[in-house]
């Protein structure tokens, strides 16, 4: 090899030229929050093992496609290494119940429900929307009181928030920043929050109403 092919070589060595692989290659885009391996905040690429070791304490990173969290694998860094919960949540994987409307357009906002903990996702790729048949307090009705359910809608997250739901363990810049895409009662697993020790979105503590279903 002439020293100007070795030159050149040397100079494209970062765009995998002369038969080698990028760093992108090998890694993969992991960081835009989608479906995927771990984010590349620190979480590994594929999930850990149970209390394998792990530096970053308090770091949440989640591995799986479903749109709430709570449907996903969250392992959490320990002082004893990666450790997991597993949910009991009757609603994974998320999927629109069959009372549902086709649309938000169609679904009567505050209007009466008769399918108590029904879960509507009308999220687009640019928005986390959803809406849920639930009990927002009230008296208690002595037939069931299907009439108490009615159908409500997460509105947009605070001030600074993204607009879909960040992934666990992707990077945040707002320290304590909470930011919320569930509504009261269900579902879980939408809500997140910027972890200033970690400066990644961990789990937040969700909506909190007067009844619950």
């Amino acid at each position: 090899m002439s020293s100007r092919t070795y030159l050149a070589c040397l100079l494209a060595f970062a765009a995998a030229a002369c038969g080698g692989k990028s760093l992108d290659s090998v890694g993969g885009d992991a960081g835009d929050g989608g479906p995927g391996p771990g984010p590349v905040s620190g979480c590994p690429q594929v999930a850990p093992g149970m209390g394998e070791s792990c530096s970053k304490l308090q770091l949440q990173c989640e591995y799986g496609g479903d749109p709430r969290s709570a449907c996903n694998d969250v392992w959490t860094c320990t002082s004893m290494g990666w450790d997991t919960t597993f949910g009991n949540d009757p609603h994974c994987p998320s999927s629109n119940a069959g009372s549902c409307p086709a649309s938000i357009a169609g679904l009567d906002i505050g209007g009466a429900c008769g399918d108590p903990g029904a879960i509507c996702d009308y999220s687009t790729s640019s928005a986390s929307r959803w809406c849920a048949c639930t009990f927002l307090g009230g008296p208690i009705m002595m037939d069931g009181g299907g009439s108490q359910y009615t159908w409500q809608c997460a509105y947009q997250p605070s001030s600074g928030c993204p607009a879909l739901r960040p992934r666990l363990g992707t990077a945040c810049t707002q320290p304590d920043l909470e930011c919320d895409y569930s509504i009261c009662g269900a579902p879980d697993g939408l809500s997140v929050k910027c972890n200033g020790t970690t400066g990644t979105w961990v789990t937040g503590f969700g909506s909190v109403c007067a009844g619950g279903n």
